[in-house]
């Protein structure tokens, strides 16, 4: 199994540092627009296209919640790349 690696940036229209309620990181892969936005709590929600994709909860803290959305996006795109679909057109 061969994983391309998703380069997430910030969003730097949203507050950073410790104060900050939610971050949001955002990349393009093959025409998906990918959105992780992470809770200092220990949740992520990741977007694809729009569309809700996944929920994390329960982990340490927000680093921890954007490596697991991160590690199920990188799973999704490497199934499309498989499938030779992209995950909004299931």
């Amino acid at each position: 199994m061969t994983k391309k690696p998703i380069h997430w940036n910030p969003d730097l229209s949203y507050p950073v540092g410790k104060g900050a309620t939610e971050q949001r990181f955002t990349a393009t892969v093959d025409g998906d627009e990918l959105e992780i936005d992470t809770h200092p709590w220990g949740e992520a929600d990741l977007t694809i296209n729009g569309k809700p994709a996944s929920h994390v909860a329960g982990k340490q803290s927000d680093g921890a919640a954007f490596r697991e959305a991160e590690k199920i996006a990188e799973e999704i795109e490497d199934h499309k790349d498989k499938d030779g679909q992209s995950p909004s057109d299931s």
